[in-house]
């Protein structure tokens, strides 16, 4: 997913370039057509804003004129479908594809039911089997099971991302300098995070060991910086790896931060491969603990992808591809 989707939104082009990765290779929505590789090409939309792969299939979202574009990764069979007004997120969820209508306030089921949702419903996310939807309006997270909003609790509107890991939902507060938490199983509110001045969008770049919480990467544009900080966890968990540090003669996780020469809000991970990106200047970058370093300049705001090899991004002509290690 991990975008501040609406500005993207708004600042998109027609012919936008649109690059996602799948088993089968990289899918790119350009000019109106949407490719795999050399495998196949097909009739896209005219404008494309949003790209969601599945296990099997690929979406194509077009939020101006309320249209999507389903294709099998397999054979490149598409379907195209009406939405309901602004569709700007999706999500597969087993063999059903949901759409996240914003001015409609739905979430589609393909074929299927429409389910009333909070006003300016901005991500959308699955986790065990669920799906969760987050209105910015009226600061509310949904959970649904496909047929029926099956619990929600409220929290601050406005937040600029949505992340799931762990049982845990991670939404960033741009204004507030906060990543507040709500734990899935409960749906109550959880622990707050201070880190940055403007913390944009967050991922995790690893952790979750019996040494180590998740460690959030969180791009602050403001600070020109991605903030590496632990996640939230149990007490129990903090127990017992405060313990195991003990043990081992090991220090305590220090957040640490990657500095950039512009202010990147974006910023995505793949196992040890981390990239940011900054919307302003279009600069892609590759970072780790220690170094930072442009890998394209000119990219379109999600003209990039991580690969299981390393990174993707459109090239102005064609898809370019780089290994990150």
């Amino acid at each position: 997913m991990k975008r501040l989707l609406l500005l993207l939104l708004l600042s998109t082009p027609a012919f936008a370039q649109l690059l996602t990765s799948t088993d089968r290779g990289v899918v790119v929505a350009h000019g109106r057509t949407i490719a795999l590789a050399a495998r196949w090409t097909v009739d896209g939309v005219a404008n494309p804003t949003a790209i969601v792969a599945g296990d099997d299939r690929v979406v194509v979202l077009d939020a101006l004129h309320d249209e999507a574009v389903v294709v099998t990764l397999a054979g490149g069979r598409a379907t195209r479908i009406r939405t309901a007004a602004t569709p700007i997120a999706a999500a597969f969820l087993g063999r059903e594809l949901f759409i996240v209508a914003r001015d409609a306030r739905l979430l589609q089921r393909a074929g299927g039911v429409d389910i009333p949702l909070g006003a300016d419903p901005a991500f959308v996310a699955e986790w065990n089997g669920r799906l969760y939807i987050y209105s910015r309006g009226d600061g509310v997270l949904e959970e649904s099971d496909g047929v029926r909003i099956t619990r929600r609790v409220r929290v601050p509107p406005f937040a600029s991302d949505l992340e799931l890991a762990g049982g845990t939902a991670y939404l960033a507060y741009p204004r507030d300098g906060r990543i507040r938490t709500v734990r899935l199983e409960s749906m109550k509110t959880g622990e707050e995070l201070a880190v940055g001045a403007v913390p944009v969008d967050l991922d995790f770049a690893g952790g979750g060991t019996a040494l180590t919480a998740r460690v959030l990467a969180v791009a602050d544009p403001s600070a020109k910086r991605v903030w590496l900080a632990e996640s939230t966890q149990s007490t129990a968990e903090a127990v017992a790896r405060g313990f195991l540090r003990g043990f081992l003669g090991l220090g305590l996780f220090r957040g640490r931060a990657s500095d950039f020469p512009t202010g990147v809000d974006r910023v995505e991970t793949r196992g040890k491969d981390w990239i940011a990106y900054d919307s302003s200047s279009r600069t892609l970058y590759h970072f780790t603990r220690k170094a930072t370093r442009v890998i394209a300049r000119g990219v379109p705001p999600q003209g990039f992808t991580l690969t299981p090899r390393g990174v993707a991004w459109w090239d102005g002509t064609s898809v370019a591809e780089s290994p990150l290690r």
